[in-house]
């Protein structure tokens, strides 16, 4: 496979950053329309970041009460010494 002189390389890269641009702007602008439909159903970004921000602390505290759980479910033997 021939390898590309330099200022092959630069347009294949330049190409495939115009391309990363495109991609990156139609994504910004499925955002944008989505965040509008939340925001017209009544959505206030201040309470989806409380619903985020109690998700995470939920989380927390189930990850705690699965690990009890394992440690009741599986009790550390004692070890026997003489």
């Amino acid at each position: 496979m021939p390898t590309p002189k330099f200022g092959q390389a630069n347009e294949t890269n330049e190409e495939s950053l115009r391309l990363e641009i495109q991609e990156l702007k139609q994504k910004r602008d499925t955002l944008d329309q989505e965040i509008s439909q939340l925001m017209a159903e009544g959505y206030v970004v201040s309470e989806l970041d409380d619903h985020i921000s109690l998700l995470h602390e939920y989380n927390d505290i189930k990850d705690v009460g699965q690990m009890l759980m394992g440690k009741l479910a599986f009790p550390s033997q004692p070890k026997n010494t003489p």
